[in-house]
């Protein structure tokens, strides 16, 4: 499996075992170690490239990595990798901006998020939300996780799908993940299933890329089953969210349908037979959100959509949906999901690069 120039000629395999081997499998166990020596600020930089800007420091003061490692593979909707430091560690990258699950191979890593706090073992995981500080103080020398990085967008359009209404504020997930049985153990064998995947697949296919596809849609919408969140309640069997008052239908249709259009305070008003107050308490009273914002949000969500696909330009993306100013689109692209337009467009290429590897 060619998954990029540099995985050409992986190094011999190491035997793993009980639940690093179950998970890493012959994919991330067989990918070179991109830790290449045990050198701690080139770990802090790989670290950083794969997934967000944070503050990486050794507990020790003269720290002894044993046998470090670093392994990912970015697919269209998440990134995977084997984490090893070898020494006791501390990673602070305060406000992710997005979803994140760290599964404990074997050791043990002390993790918050928010005001919430949990031992992360092999049989707990944890599940980091946006908008709330994620730190981890202590990350054992022997520690091992995988460390799924979940794009925000396809989380949150899952969650829309499901409920059939729009999530306009960030899924507060609860942190601490059993993973040894019930709904977590199950969710840890579609986490299984998709590694094994990128491991057998053979020649690549259209058919081969669109199971790819699936197979990371499943792990999303099973993490939102699986796991306690905000929105639980509206996922419950047999209960459905309440639909939205007809007024603010209206509006929100109008917006999801042409968000790039100037829709300003009173035509939504007008569209929805409301006084531009009663508008805008609906937005607030339903969505958590004002109607400007709102549709700023779908904009910013249509534009990332965009980059992730690879083509374009982001200046003509950014024009397409409305924003005619690349300045202030990447304030507003990197305050909801935590990096430049532009990065995600490089990401977006990579992704598309590296699907189409992956199953050859």
């Amino acid at each position: 499996m060619d998954w990029d120039s540099e995985y050409t000629h992986p190094p011999s395999r190491r035997r793993l075992g009980g639940l690093e081997r179950q998970l890493v499998g012959d994919v991330l166990g067989t990918l070179p170690n991109e830790i290449t020596e045990p050198d701690f600020d080139l770990f802090r930089d790989v670290l950083n490239r794969h997934y967000y800007p944070a503050r990486v420091e050794p507990l020790d003061r003269s720290p002894f990595m044993r046998r470090p490692k670093l392994s990912a593979v970015r697919l269209t909707h998440m990134t995977i990798g084997h984490v090893r430091f070898g020494t006791p560690a501390s990673v602070d990258p305060g406000d992710l901006n997005g979803y994140h699950v760290n599964v404990p191979l074997r050791g043990q890593v002390l993790s918050q998020c928010g005001d919430e706090e949990a031992l992360a073992t092999p049989s707990t995981a944890v599940v980091f939300s946006p908008h709330r500080h994620t730190f981890l103080p202590h990350w054992g020398q022997d520690a091992a996780q995988l460390c799924v990085k979940f794009d925000r967008f396809q989380v949150e359009s899952e969650l829309a799908a499901m409920t059939g209404r729009p999530v306009s504020r960030p899924i507060d997930f609860r942190l601490a993940f059993p993973v040894d049985t019930g709904p977590g153990r199950r969710w840890l064998s579609q986490l299984s299933s998709l590694i094994a995947f990128l491991d057998e697949a053979g020649p690549g296919s259209p058919a081969a890329v669109v199971h790819l596809e699936l197979l990371q849609r499943s792990l999303i919408s099973g993490l939102l089953l699986a796991q306690s969140h905000s929105y639980s309640d509206a996922l419950m069997p047999g209960r459905t969210s309440p639909a939205l008052p007809r007024p603010l239908h209206k509006a929100v249709t109008a917006i999801e349908a042409a968000p790039e259009l100037p829709h300003t305070l009173a035509d939504l008003a007008d569209l929805a037979g409301l006084s531009t107050r009663g508008l805008q308490y609906a937005f607030r009273e339903h969505l958590g959100t004002t109607p400007s914002a709102y549709v700023q949000q779908v904009r910013l969500d249509r534009i990332h959509e965009e980059l992730l696909d690879g083509n374009g330009k982001v200046s003509d993306i950014a024009y397409k949906w409305g924003f005619t100013n690349t300045g202030r689109l990447a304030r507003a692209y990197r305050g909801r999901f935590g990096v430049f337009p532009s990065q995600t467009l490089s990401a977006g290429r990579a992704g598309r690069g590296a699907t189409r590897r992956s199953v050859r």
